[in-house]
């Protein structure tokens, strides 16, 4: 298959969306990235006016719509800009990194990911994640050995708590497992979040077990077009405490609502740009600086 190039609106930094704490199944491959989305295998590379990619077994032409969707391309990234140029952290974090954006993911895929996600960090979770799509994934085409989808409700549910503290993941098996025993059994479409308001599509995610704030949050921002979420993890709670809070301790909780006033519909946008910024400087702080400078959530 011939690369497609896909045009885009405003700019985008795939590299930096793509390894941002967002997605965990996409992998260096050549100049790009290779990962599965919607049960197609998409190789990216960051184009000089957009992005070039090919995909299998889908041809480029039907899965183009995929990608499009996928890195919400019809984002308006410069309008986001303009509406924040008077708060100077945001803005700095905005110039640092331009072009970084939201995914629009599969929820389920991204549910299970921030389960797996908890107290973990970005290493261990792509593992982890990579491993579940080869024990309990089907193979995407008999041609690629090592593309897999992603597994489903049903499948998961028929794996026992054993089986995933096997793989190694610990405490978070019997949240695996039990979540996707409730996500068969109420024959919940996560999908159909994405058009509720966003308390009500908060309090669905929280009614399920082992979703916490932080699981629920990073669901609806990355994967529910629900702008209002703001997850909190230990680098945003950092982030918002030292640029905002004159380094005061403050609860998640007062800093999500805090958000919501402050950064309003934008508020899933300006988290990953400060946890972004915030992560990555931590990342060069002195060496022994704990949490892990990879750690998610």
């Amino acid at each position: 298959a011939l690369m497609m190039l896909l045009n885009i609106n405003g700019p985008l930094d795939l590299a930096q969306t793509l390894a941002s704490g967002q997605a965990f199944r996409w992998r260096r491959h050549g100049q790009g990235f290779r990962g599965v989305v919607d049960n197609v295998l998409f190789t990216v590379r960051q184009a000089s006016d957009g992005v070039a990619f090919e995909s299998t077994p889908e041809s480029e032409e039907a899965a183009a719509p995929r990608l499009r969707a996928y890195l919400r391309l019809d984002d308006d990234l410069p309008a986001l800009y303009r509406r924040h140029d008077g708060d100077e952290r945001l803005a700095a974090a905005f110039r640092a990194y331009p072009g970084l954006r939201l995914l629009r993911q599969d929820p389920w895929e991204c549910l299970v990911c921030f389960v797996i996600s908890i107290y973990s960090n970005i290493v261990r979770i792509s593992g982890n994640v990579g491993e579940l799509c080869r024990r309990y994934g089907e193979p995407l085409t008999p041609a690629l050995p090592d593309a897999f989808t992603f597994p489903s409700p049903a499948r998961l549910a028929e794996v026992g708590e054993a089986e995933f503290r096997d793989m190694g993941l610990g405490f978070r098996a019997r949240f695996l497992s039990r979540l996707a025993g409730e996500v068969l059994e109420l024959g919940m479409d996560l999908s159909a979040l994405r058009g509720w308001d966003y308390p009500r599509a908060k309090a669905a995610l929280l009614g399920l077990y082992g979703v916490g704030e932080k699981v629920a949050d990073c669901v609806l921002a990355f994967s529910l077009d629900q702008p209002e979420a703001f997850p909190v993890d230990v680098w945003v709670r950092r982030a918002v405490q030292e640029w905002y809070f004159d380094g005061r301790n403050v609860t998640d909780r007062a800093v999500r609502l805090w958000a919501g006033e402050h950064f309003g519909r934008d508020a899933a946008y300006a988290q990953q740009y400060l946890f972004h910024q915030r992560r990555l400087q931590g990342r060069t702080a002195k060496v022994g600086a704990t949490p892990s400078a990879s750690s998610r959530r």
